[in-house]
């Protein structure tokens, strides 16, 4: 039986995602978080997941007031598309990587003002990590 166009095979000895690949799938679907992250590499010589967390956290909440205030579809789009990203690493991610994205993105984001907002916009996964599930 061969194998339908489109259809997603799960990958056998597939690795887990790392850090790195998830910075680069954040980098990938936001500029900002591009220009975030050569920043940060400048700063600290190397990429600290943790703290490059609160980057996109940060990201996420400036998009969400600009979407609001003007109704911007590109950035309700781009906020979409880094939570698209921290889903997939909760599901395909290594154990660190689902660490970073539990504690400094999904836990942090409870104490931000746009917290309501935000996780009106998180998948199953993300929301499974918050302190009230």
């Amino acid at each position: 039986m061969g194998a339908v166009p489109g259809e997603r095979r799960p990958m056998q000895n597939a690795r887990p995602m790392t850090n790195a690949q998830l910075a680069d799938a954040l980098c990938d679907v936001s500029v900002p978080l591009r220009e975030a992250r050569r920043v940060h590499l400048a700063t600290y010589g190397i990429l600290i997941p943790h703290v490059f967390m609160a980057d996109v956290l940060a990201r996420v909440g400036e998009c969400l007031a600009v979407a609001r205030m003007d109704g911007s579809a590109a950035h309700a789009a781009e906020v979409e598309s880094i939570m698209g990203a921290l889903e997939h690493g909760l599901a395909e991610g290594e154990r660190e990587t689902r660490n970073v994205i539990a504690l400094s993105f999904a836990r942090d984001s409870e104490l931000e003002i746009f917290f309501r907002e935000l996780r009106l916009l998180m998948g199953p996964r993300t929301r499974a990590q918050l302190h009230g599930g």
